[in-house]
């Protein structure tokens, strides 16, 4: 298997789809199109008369998607973030859908090119933003943040125990020389923790920075709460999430917006005229089967949760 042909893995391919695509001649949006793995089985299974709307907010996405569904009549692509997708003519025009999947994870494709900046596994200039014309980049966050906002963040996006520390560590380090590649910011962490944590905090430091540089967790609260507008009736939002931070967001919102009257259960009648506005599809997330992980290693933390609009 090529590296291009594993830049296009879906993850729980089967179980996405079957939660979501309701009807062969719907409308479907994929809010993070990556390598077009999952539109190109969402376009395989719809009908002529169904259409599907890819975005993404890396240029380079768009690019490679369209590149591979190009022959796709019914398809159509978008360099924008989820969160803005309001600003889309066709949206603004009355455009909604029938089905709608968020797939949160960061692409292979980005975690395995150095020049990104996504990965701590090789060296590459920190950057780590999905959208390169964003101001905001990995450097800017290492190199200016002072170290109580750097604490902060590690512990409230990567949930890092030693994110004091690692941030003491950091500003010692950039009063030498500024921190450039990925590889000069990995040292710093490595230093900081015991030799059997390494590699936890690693990841939980570079999961921190790349949250805030692409402010991740709020395009995704900001989108949910979108997604009840661009919904038809009985459209449902598959949305597939990679660690806590986000699951507990999309939880949350579910359970809310599935809740109908909250007043005190003492109360003689309802005086809140809370109803619920979406229907629970899946009780608990689905997890990906243990085949799928030996497979794709990537799946082992995914929790896909779906929702339908009353």
């Amino acid at each position: 298997m090529t590296d291009r042909d594993c830049y296009h893995i879906p993850v729980m391919l089967k179980e996405t789809l079957d939660s979501f695509l309701i009807d062969k001649d719907g409308d479907y949006l994929d809010c993070t199109l990556g390598g077009g793995g999952h539109a190109k089985a969402i376009l395989e299974i719809i009908s002529e008369k169904g259409t599907l709307l890819g975005i993404d907010r890396d240029e380079e996405a768009i690019d490679q998607a369209s590149s591979l569904l190009n022959s796709y009549k019914n398809f159509s692509a978008a360099n924008i973030s989820f969160a803005n997708i309001m600003k889309l003519d066709n949206i603004v025009f009355g455009l909604k859908f029938d089905g709608i999947l968020m797939d949160l994870g960061v692409s292979s494709h980005q975690i395995d090119e150095p020049r990104r900046g996504f990965s701590y596994l090789s060296s590459g200039k920190l950057d780590m933003r999905m959208n390169k014309n964003d101001e905001l980049d990995a450097y800017t966050v290492v190199n200016n943040y002072t170290e109580e906002k750097l604490k902060e963040i590690f512990y409230k996006y990567g949930e890092e125990k030693k994110a004091r520390y690692i941030a003491l560590n950091i500003c010692k380090a950039r009063e030498e020389n500024p921190i450039r590649t990925t590889k000069e910011l990995s040292e710093i962490i490595e230093r900081s923790v015991p030799y059997k944590n390494r590699i936890k905090s690693l990841s939980r430091i570079f999961q921190a920075i790349r949250i805030e540089v692409n402010n991740e967790l709020g395009e995704i609260e900001e989108f949910l709460k979108i997604s009840l507008k661009i919904l038809k009736k009985k459209g449902r939002v598959a949305v597939m999430s990679y660690h806590s931070l986000e699951d507990r967001i999309v939880k949350k919102f579910i359970n809310d917006m599935a809740e109908g009257c909250i007043c005190p259960k003492d109360f003689p009648q309802c005086i809140c005229n809370k109803v619920p506005i979406v229907k629970k599809i899946t009780k608990k997330p689905i997890i990906a089967s243990d085949e799928e992980i030996k497979i794709n290693p990537r799946a082992r933390s995914t929790k896909l949760r779906v929702f339908e609009l009353i």
